[in-house]
This record gives structure tokens, sequence and C-alpha cells, in this order.
């Protein structure tokens, strides 16, 4: 689903709030407030509009129904639900948890505005007083302007099947949505009431974000905050930290993040010598035992496996204080090591579900301290397997597997999944290989 949204956080820092207004001000002359910030946003940039900008409103009703149709257009709805289940599996998330209404509450509780690619429109929540309505204006002005000159979409759609790649693509897109709509605040500092902006984001609820686990909301904020610190070269920011250079925001362009790897840990991106290309995993068909199919393949990243090995207790709510907010960290140091990986959704006879998940690491110390973490999440039954803790003449647990720096772990419903074990290791071992040295 492409969607550029909006959401909300603190003034500067920031994505824009959704709030409405007890006494709603008149409506706002939209083409009027646009010509003015799309000077702006083009003067800013230093890059003319290509084609106009259509700009209309919307409410929280309208977006949710916008961003179901987008699900079912697109065929996400579906990967949401593969997701859902990998995630259940892999105790990202409760059981019991419905995620696909969660996550469509909390984008409509916060959706200030949002940019739609393929229409190349974009629409701000109505009732909004007309000062952060300019702000988000701003913000989404540059979604449509990165767009007219790299095609947003195309990029997404090159980077299909991996959740990873694709999120470090929209970090990008909101850090530089980010890094352009603050500095038309400063530029526009005189005629805006910050009071009253402030005030107006202070007056949205945010029950449902506040609710959402980690699995939810880090990927979401982290877009907007991780993305602008990639650009600023800075694994965490404080208000002390310089903006971003506009002609790096184009240099990024160029070249965008392949992974959020490189997105949470910049100077694996901007530093030559220490740039670092994820590896490619894709696990073969071959693996799959007779009578189970794949019915999603996807690439989850170091930021969705920082979660994993955070242990759940350890897995606070967003925060809302704006200053803690700007020292959050989007991994874990039991992720920091990540070099690639492919997670499937196996489906068996009778319902069955199992997830194979398989990880490569930059180092024997960087999947030893992953194996290690995954433990304490998962408990004592979950370990590699030796002779010792093996009966005689009883298959070994299939729960962790490993070969060097690369593992696999198996979750769900695994009892009649009769996977190969020599062949997984064989192939883990044919993987570990394929990356060279350490």
């Amino acid at each position: 689903m492409s969607l550029l949204l909006s959401l909300t956080t603190s003034l500067l820092g920031a994505v824009s709030p959704a709030p409405l207004l007890q006494d709603p001000p008149p409506p706002l002359d939209l083409g009027a407030l646009g010509a003015e910030i799309e000077r702006g946003v083009a003067r800013i940039t230093g890059r003319p509009f290509k084609h106009p900008v259509a700009i209309s409103t919307t409410n929280a009703e309208q977006f949710t129904a916008y961003a179901i149709g987008k699900l079912e257009e697109d065929g996400g709805a579906a990967r949401m639900a593969a997701d859902e289940v990998i995630a259940k599996h892999l105790g990202l998330v409760p059981k019991a948890l419905d995620l696909r209404a969660l996550t469509l509450e909390v984008l409509a509780e916060q959706v200030g505005g949002f940019y739609d690619p393929p229409t190349d429109s974009f629409r701000v929540v109505e009732g909004l007083s007309p000062d952060l309505t300019r702000v988000i204006m701003a913000h989404e002005f540059t979604h449509a302007l990165d767009d007219q000159y790299h095609d947003l979409d195309a990029l997404e759609e090159a980077r299909e099947g991996s959740t990873d790649a694709q999120l470090a693509l929209h970090a990008l897109a909101e850090g530089s949505a980010m890094e352009v709509m603050e500095r038309w605040m400063l530029a526009n500092a005189a005629t805006l009431d910050m009071a009253a902006v402030q005030e107006s984001q202070a007056s949205f609820s945010s029950e449902a974000l506040q609710a959402a686990p980690s699995y939810v909301w880090k990927p979401l904020l982290g877009s907007y905050m991780a993305g602008q610190n990639f650009l600023r070269k800075v694994e965490r920011r404080t208000l002390l930290t310089r903006p971003a250079p506009i002609a790096d925001l184009d240099r990024a362009w160029a070249a965008p993040p392949r992974s959020m790897e490189q997105v949470l840990h910049p100077a694996k991106y901007w530093v030559a010598e220490q740039r670092d290309e994820p590896t490619p995993v894709v696990v073969p068909d071959g693996l799959v035992p007779e009578g189970w199919s794949v019915t999603r393949r996807d690439t989850l990243g170091e930021l969705f496996l920082g979660i994993l090995v955070t242990p759940p207790a350890q897995r606070t709510g967003i925060e809302v204080d704006p200053i803690k907010l700007l020292g959050l960290s989007y991994t874990h140091p039991a992720a920091a090591g990540w070099d690639g990986d492919q997670v499937l959704l196996l489906a068996g006879p009778d319902g069955a579900k199992a997830t194979l998940l398989v990880t490569v690491w930059d180092t024997l110390g960087d999947a030893d301290e992953f194996a290690t973490a995954l433990g304490a999440v998962f408990g004592p039954a979950f370990r590699l397997p030796g002779p010792e803790a093996t009966p005689a003449g009883a298959a070994p647990p299939l729960s962790i597997l490993r070969s060097g720096r690369a593992l696999a772990v198996v979750r769900g419903d695994t009892q009649g999944l009769a996977l190969e074990r020599e062949a997984v290791v064989a192939f883990l071992a044919a993987l570990e290989g394929s990356m060279g040295g350490e």
C-alpha cells in the first residue's frame, strides 16, 4: 500500500497530528495555501515542480475506507494476514491481537495528511488549524516533489518481497519530508502561531498508538525519526544535531538505502569503507516438506529482529516525551550484526501453519549473540540441538539449526513439519560459505 502519511509527534522532530478542534475554523482556501507552500518547498530543495499537485481534504472515516481499498487493490490484505501469523509465531505480537484492525485504528487516529503517488495528489484532514494545515502541506508537497523526480511507486515495487527494503525506502521518504518541512517552518516562523500548533498537537487522542505493541509503532515512528537521523548521519539525535544538507537528500535519492541496517547505522551507508550491503537470502523450495507450501516470503531486517530479541517485558510503549523521543533506539545490540534474512510462512495439512526464519550475521560473535538472545526470549526449550540434550534414538528439537553465521529458526505448528535436518544444515553451510570471511 503506497501511502506516505503525516502522523503525530512533537514539534520539529516530527510528524503531524490530526486533532479535530472543538470549534472548527472556516474552510481553508487550499489552492491559495498550496501555491504559497509549493513555491517555498521548491525554493528550499532547489527543484521546481514538474506539474501541479492536487489537494483535497479528508476525515478519519474516509481515510480508513481509502486505506482498506488500497490494501485490497494492492493485495496487501493477504500479505497483512500472513504477516500477522508470522508475527504471532515469533512472539512479536499477542496471539489474541487483531493486528489488521489495530493498524487501521492507529493510522486513522494519527493521520493528518497523506500523499498518494498514483494520483499525484495529497489530502489533509479537515478541521485542522490553518497553521497546522500549512505545516502538513509542506510535508506532503515534499513527498510529491520527490515522487515527481524519483517515481516512488516504481522504487517501492522494485523492493516487493522485502518489508525491510521497503521500510528503508519509507524512511528515506519520510526523513526527506521532515527535513524540508522543518526548513519550511523555520523560514515561515514569523507567520506561524507555534503555540497554537503545539496546542492542537496536544489535543488529539493517541490511545490506540500508546496501547500498540512495538511491532506496530516502531516501524511507523521509525520511518520518520530514524529516517531523519539517517539523513543527518547520526544513530541518535539531540536538539543540537545539525540539519542534513539538501545535497545529501539528493545523494540518498540517487541510490536509496537497501536495508534498515543502513538507515539505523548511517555509517554503513554514508562511509565508503563501512558500506554494508545486505546478503541475499533465498530459501530453496526444495527444503519445503511434501504436503506443505510457501504462502509468504519476506525479509524482516534489523528493526523487526531487534524487536524479536527484546524480552517482552522490555518492549515498552511509545515514548511521549519529545526529548526522549529524539533518543529512541530502533534496534537492539543482539540484532545489530544483521547481514540478511528471509522468513517463510508455510501452510500444511489440516490448516497447519509454521514459520521458518533464516538469518545470516556479520560475524560468529553476532550469530552467537542473536542465538543467546532468542534463548532468553523463547525460554530453555529453545536451544541449539546437541547430542547431550537428545535421548538416544530420538530426533533433536527443530527449533533452531545453525552453521557458523547462518541460523534457521522454526516456530508455529512444527510437529507435523518434517523438515530434513541435514538438508537445512547443508543449505545454511552453503549460505554461510557464500558470505566469505568475517
